[in-house]
């Protein structure tokens, strides 16, 4: 196990990222630990046409911090969120959420624990 992790938030090594079975953009792994209390950081982007509105629950704390673009958040029986660079918002396991990213280049930061 490590014991620090570094990266660039203009790395050159980026994934797609899948969200059942659909591309919505891709990701860079900064920390990604397995295990009963998983513990992922990275970075997630959308360069070129935003995706579809796609729903994502949350399976762990979330935590984000948008450093580009704009994304709209809404959570299921609570508020639409607009979220902007400089923006955080963070999480609790359990909710449900329908995300549509509004203006590319996306890019936020975000930790699930």
């Amino acid at each position: 196990m490590g014991s620090h992790w570094r990266t660039r938030s203009d790395a050159d090594v980026w994934e797609p990222m899948e969200l059942g079975g659909a591309v919505v953009g891709e990701v860079h792994w900064l920390r990604a630990e397995e295990g009963s209390r998983g513990y992922y950081a990275g970075f997630w982007r959308v360069t070129g046409e935003p995706p579809p509105a796609f729903d994502y629950a949350f399976e762990q704390n979330e935590t984000i911090h948008v450093l580009e673009g704009e994304v709209t958040i809404e959570l299921d029986g609570g508020p639409r969120l607009e979220l902007r660079p400089g923006d955080a918002a963070s999480f609790a396991p359990g909710g449900r959420s329908t995300w549509q990213v509004v203006r590319t280049p996306f890019k936020e930061l975000f930790v699930l624990s």
